[in-house]
């Protein structure tokens, strides 16, 4: 490479890469095609977010700027021609079909009628864009109507208004049907009746507009008042923040109007022709029915430890245990915390909470033990981003049950996933402990592939107490038994663990290191990685996401592959093995091999020691690399590659640990009820 910086592939375009494996999942013709969908959904989510947080802290005007909105839209505009002139065609030759505002039959006008007066109308605020007004707050990522009035009888400019519509209403409103399913867009129903709200004026054009602001929360951590308020007030300012882009669907004079009532420049305006927002669009996929056009749903099964003891604290002292999931059911993290809540000899309760979701049986069993007396700390992290206000009502919550609830560490991003239950036990206290990839979140927990290990091991629950009493006190970072902590000395452990293999790595014995995780950012790391390459260590990295570092270089990273597995879970544990001169040593972890997760973040890793455990990590992380389905490589000029299946039998690493699953519930059903089976690596067919 000619220079350092050639070393590292751009952070943003390699966003943008991986939005590119997303969309080319949801344009593979061999998934089904409401699955299909979900996908070009998950790309806008996803793309939101981009200009939201990414693109928003790069310099206007800047190369970097420009480039990574000159590739960003070439991927909406791809996935946007695609979602128009090859899904719709599909969806309504599945009869599935929209109706347009003036083509519904009678019964369909009626109900759209009435679905305007009764639903709609009542909540619909106009909003002139007159020359003298200022233009208002508009709502990040709402949904505009804009209407071109026209004053009748008389030759003047039209008036320009904005309708907001409504996020509490869906976006596809069922239509009445003999057949299939016709559903009419929500901007459509108001399009058909807007002359309702503009009397006295003729409606002369109608288009549509979504605006995106950055997303950066102004707050001053240093501010010793209520952290809740100061969350609330941070929230309430982005509202104003910067428009970073506005997404049009309208008519050349109307939005040339937009453009210079908004003060827009070309780069921050994308148009399209008459769909905005293929998120909301996305909503069929969710429709009942329609099983053919979808992929069957997994059920995640139970985890074959828990299902087979009634007492999970005697599991617990027994063994440690690990539990995959969605493969494994979320219901033992959600089992562990309700036996805590309600076992009387539970005294105390200690968790982080980065997101919960809505409607949390965590939270939940936190209130309840709380009320029952039980001592519940629990540290909530109010930054997490987009989840700020979502958290703000858990904290409340579990204050007024009488929890201690703690905001996080001034200046730093609590997103380590830890519990601590506290039991006083015929030999004394005992304490049990989770750790996990993922948060405690029941939701995302059946979407997101995460790892969690309960153990009672006294070195882990030292550790683990030691962390707490970290971060809600004034406790300085402890000499760790087991784990590792960011920002302390995590970044350190990890570059020690490289290091370590470089040096005792040989022709005859090379090093190996295998890690999976979401991104890998962090600059001193790749180097380190670079510098085991160099040295002979075989260098294997299952990056989800973002990934710098450049594989397949010669004389600097000859002996590195890098691949990514896009499929229908999404995958999201952090784990990390080192051969050691085949003494494997495997971690789990919390953080990415990021800046943010190593130095701006409390973050946690920690050993898998378990001899069986650490064997099903090992195979765990071996079965991505044989991936030919759902496998792209990374090429060392920061492009990637779908992994060819050639002449080999096609290989699906989560198809496989799905079977795993349940070739392990049949064993379990097969068993007496009380008979536990040993937990085995899933194995490669």
């Amino acid at each position: 490479m000619s220079s350092a910086d050639d070393n590292f592939i751009d952070r943003e375009l390699s966003l943008l890469e991986f939005q590119a494996r997303v969309l080319a999942e949801g344009m593979d013709s061999a998934n089904p095609l409401l699955e299909r969908l979900k996908f070009i959904g998950i790309v806008s989510s996803n793309m939101d977010e981009f200009f939201m947080n990414r693109l928003a802290r790069l310099e206007p005007g800047s190369a970097a700027s420009a480039a990574a909105r000159e590739k960003a839209r070439e991927l909406v505009a791809g996935q946007w021609r695609y979602f128009a002139l090859t899904m719709v065609p599909e969806l309504e030759a599945a009869d599935i079909k929209r109706v347009l505002p003036g083509l519904p039959d009678e019964r369909q006008a009626v109900y759209v009628d009435q679905f305007f007066a009764k639903e709609l109308l009542p909540i619909l605020t106009p909003i002139a864009l007159a020359p003298e007004r200022e233009v208002p707050a508009l709502t990040n990522l709402g949904l505009y109507l804009v209407a071109a009035l026209a004053e009748p009888g008389r030759k003047t400019p039209p008036k320009y208004a904005l309708v907001e519509l409504p996020a509490s209403l869906p976006r596809l409103v069922s239509l009445p049907s003999d057949t299939g399913y016709r559903y009419m867009l929500l901007e459509d129903i108001l399009r058909r009746n807007a002359a309702e709200l503009f009397r006295g004026f003729e409606l002369a054009a109608t288009g549509l507009m979504r605006l995106t602001r950055a997303a950066e929360l102004p707050i001053d951590e240093e501010r010793d008042e209520d952290f809740i308020k100061v969350m609330a007030e941070a929230l309430k300012a982005r509202r104003s923040n910067p428009v970073v882009r506005v997404e049009l669907a309208a008519p050349a004079s109307m939005g040339a109007f937009v453009r210079e009532r908004l003060g827009l420049s070309d780069a921050e305006v994308y148009e399209f022709e008459g769909w905005l927002d293929l998120k909301g669009v996305s909503q069929f996929a969710f429709q009942a029915g329609f099983a053919h056009l979808k992929r069957p749903a997994w059920q995640p099964l139970p985890a074959p430890e828990f299902e087979g003891s009634d007492d999970v604290f005697k599991l617990i002292r027994e063994k440690d245990v690990l539990v995959h999931h969605p493969y494994e059911s979320f219901d033992c993290v959600a089992r562990f915390l309700a036996a805590a809540a309600s076992d009387p000899d539970v005294l105390a309760i200690k968790q982080t909470l980065y997101r919960a979701g809505r409607h949390s049986s965590i939270v939940n069993s936190l209130e309840a033990a709380a009320e029952a007396g039980k001592r519940v700390t629990v540290l909530v992290e109010l930054k997490a981003r987009f989840d700020e206000e979502n958290n703000i009502e858990w904290a409340k919550r579990l204050e007024a049950a009488g929890a201690s609830v703690i905001y996080g560490v001034a200046g730093l991003k609590t997103h380590a996933k830890a519990a601590l239950v506290v039991r006083r036990e015929p030999d004394g206290i005992r304490r049990y402990v989770h750790l996990g990839t993922g948060n405690y979140n029941e939701r995302t927990a059946r979407l997101y592939c995460d790892l969690g290990l309960f153990t009672s091991k006294d070195e882990f629950a030292s550790d683990v107490s030691a962390f707490f009493n970290m971060v809600t006190g004034y406790s300085q970072p402890a000499d760790w038994a087991r784990i590792e902590v960011a920002p302390y000395g995590l970044r350190r452990r990890l570059l020690r663990l490289i290091a370590r293999e470089a040096m005792t790595s040989t022709k005859s014995r090379p090093g190996l290191i295998t890690a999976k995780m979401n991104s890998l950012v962090d600059s001193e790391l790749i180097e380190a990685l670079y510098a085991a390459s160099k040295a002979g260590v075989q260098v294997k990295l299952n990056v989800r996401g973002i990934c710098r570092l450049r594989p397949g270089v010669k004389d600097l990273s000859e002996n590195i592959e890098v691949v990514s597995v896009v499929d229908m879970f999404l995958e999201h544990a952090r784990v990390f093995h080192f051969g050691n001169r085949g003494e494997d040593e495997v971690y789990l972890s919390s953080a990415d091999w990021m800046p943010r997760n190593l130095d701006r973040r409390v973050e946690l890793m920690f050993p898998v020691e378990d001899k069986e455990n650490k064997k099903e990590l090992v195979e765990l992380l071996k079965l991505y690399f044989r991936d030919n389905e759902k496998a792209w490589r990374l090429k060392p000029d920061g492009s990637y590659e779908k992994v060819p299946a050639e002449s080999k039998k096609r290989f699906r690493a989560q198809e496989q640990l799905c079977k795993a699953a349940a070739e392990k519930a049949k064993l379990l059903a097969a068993a007496a009820p009380t008979q536990l089976k040993p937990r085995t690596a899933p194995k490669a067919s």
